[in-house]
């Protein structure tokens, strides 16, 4: 019997040369496979194909998937059509609403400092605080730093009147030892008119 297989796989299954028995059947059983695969692929391809009774209906112009015109027309005598509407696009809804955007932050500046004639070399403040004379600042309003620079213990240290460092920062424990220790010593007072 395999003597037999091994005859009728040489003459009807092209690239069967082995005379071993075992090879044979393996490459016949391949065979088998492969004719099976291509049978239940036909099958499909003719299941999903249209039937021949109800060709596809291509509008006029379009020819089919690779465009252009239909065959046997020509581009000159196609009759003009109507264009297709594309469909509608999908808009989605949202689950929830929308938290309203949140207005945008600006920076709080100061209100503008009025003119002020003489500061005597202080920076232009709306209090007239000033180098020229007058009495000691010992409560300066919250503010007070959006006009001059204060040393960062500024708020820290009260007990004393605002006065200018020898680098030009503000302190304000002027009058009490060790005031701008960290700022190269003390300056001069600032004044209130």
């Amino acid at each position: 019997m395999a003597t037999l297989l091994t005859w009728r796989a040489h003459w009807h299954f092209p690239g069967v040369r082995s005379s071993d028995p075992a090879t044979t059947v393996r490459t016949v059983r391949g065979w088998a496979i492969a004719a099976l695969l291509l049978l239940s692929l036909s099958g499909c391809a003719t299941s999903e194909a249209p039937s021949s009774s109800n060709p596809p209906a291509f509008p006029s112009g379009t020819g089919g998937v690779g465009g252009g015109t239909a065959l046997g027309t020509n581009a000159a005598s196609a009759s003009p059509t109507s264009e297709a509407t594309p469909p509608p696009k999908a808009t989605l809804k949202p689950t929830a609403p929308a938290p309203p955007a949140p207005a945008p932050v600006r920076p709080t500046q100061p209100a503008a400092a009025p003119p002020v004639s003489n500061t005597c070399g202080a920076p232009a403040n709306p209090w007239g605080y000033n180098f020229c004379g007058g009495s000691f600042i010992s409560s300066p309003p919250s503010n007070f730093c959006a006009y001059f620079s204060c040393i960062p213990s500024f708020w820290k240290s009260t007990n004393g009147y605002v006065e200018q460092c020898a680098d030009g920062m503000y302190s304000h424990s002027g009058g009490r030892s060790g005031s701008c220790s960290y700022h190269r010593g003390d300056n001069r007072p600032l004044f209130r008119p």
